[in-house]
């Protein structure tokens, strides 16, 4: 007969603590790879989620563009201002350029009460003062673009809004950021006397046009997003810079540029940048006998619809240039962007 088992266990075998700290930095490594995968995961969706709104603002802002373009009015004046800054800590020059035409299409008001339609309206386009703080103070990604529509109505029902000689600062501004229409028609417009022309272009692209010295606080587009009476001027959020320059025939160039050679040196620039002088633009057609921009000297009778192609800052395209940045600031240096619309056709 055996002998009795009763009482004696089995002998088992156990990790080592060499085994058991071998396994434990596998895990860790793993667990590492892991969280490292997972990180450049979320961190790629994140970066095409940014991509994703930038490139919808893109099209957004170049579809409004192409089709505001589309219907421009040459026999309608145009007014276009270049504005240079480098007043930022890295002393680059940054586009604050503006731009103010006539068009034709199918207009309606934002508003709903009146809603108002037209087949022409005067349009603009700028980077906008928030809260009456410039764009030129605001941070890059912070910045909107403005679109002011004003419908051309002869609608009777409709009072005037535009009537310079009694208005006050108040009217000036809630003619441009308000009211979205105008009684005003294309020749009205032309005819202004100059003295009114001058506040009126003022107000609308916020610089110091010719002799008008209406105060710069109700000038410009102004948006505020929390006033819903504004909100019809945003185009679009995250706009850090705005360019416009025009494809000059005689030069084989678009004009205006900074350092046009790329040499350094900003003599031969198409802007004035002394602090001194006023913002450089083109107003078509011009009212007097003679303009200057640039060295180049043009007869009143030239800045019209024959000589288009040849006035400095137009041509028979236009070139828009700004900076994107998405909402949440993944993209940290923006996405410029370039789009252009053909003007001979």
């Amino acid at each position: 007969m055996p002998p009795c088992q009763c009482g004696r266990g089995r002998m088992k075998r156990a990790f080592t603590i060499i085994e058991l700290l071998v396994a434990i930095g596998i895990l860790a490594i793993v667990l590492s790879f892991a969280g490292t995968i997972f990180r450049v995961s979320i961190d790629a969706q994140r970066t095409a989620m940014a991509n994703s709104e930038i490139m919808q603002n893109f099209r957004a802002i170049t579809g409004q563009l192409s089709e505001d373009f589309q219907g421009l009015r040459k026999d309608a004046e145009i007014f276009v201002v270049w504005v240079a800054d480098d007043s930022n800590p890295e002393g680059v020059y940054q586009r604050f350029d503006k731009i103010m035409f006539f068009a034709d299409g199918d207009f309606q008001s934002y508003q709903v009460s009146p809603v108002i339609r037209g087949n022409v309206a005067r349009i603009s386009y700028m980077l906008a003062k928030t809260n009456g703080i410039s764009p030129q103070a605001q941070p890059r990604a912070k910045r909107m673009l403005a679109r002011t529509q004003h419908i051309i109505t002869a609608n009777a029902s409709l009072p005037n809004t535009f009537d310079p000689n009694s208005f006050s600062s108040g009217d000036w501004f809630d003619w441009n950021n308000r009211t979205e229409y105008e009684k005003l028609s294309i020749g009205q417009w032309l005819d202004m006397s100059m003295e009114d022309k001058e506040d009126a272009l003022s107000v609308v692209t916020d610089v110091n046009v010719m002799n008008s010295d209406l105060d710069s606080s109700f000038r410009g587009a102004s948006i505020n997003p929390t006033d819903a009476n504004s909100i019809h001027l945003l185009l679009c959020q995250g706009i850090g810079e705005f360019k416009v320059q025009g494809w000059n025939d005689l030069r084989q160039r678009w004009i205006p540029e900074l350092d046009p050679d790329a040499d350094g040196d900003l003599a031969d620039s198409d802007f004035f940048l002394s602090e001194d002088d006023k913002a450089p633009g083109a107003l078509y057609p011009y009212p007097h006998s003679f303009v200057s921009i640039n060295g180049l000297t043009y007869r009143g009778d030239q800045i019209t619809e024959q000589y288009f192609n040849e006035i400095p800052g137009f041509g028979r395209a236009l070139k828009f240039t700004f900076t994107l940045y998405d909402s949440k600031g993944i993209i940290k240096q923006g996405k410029t962007f370039t789009h252009i619309v053909y003007l001979d056709k």
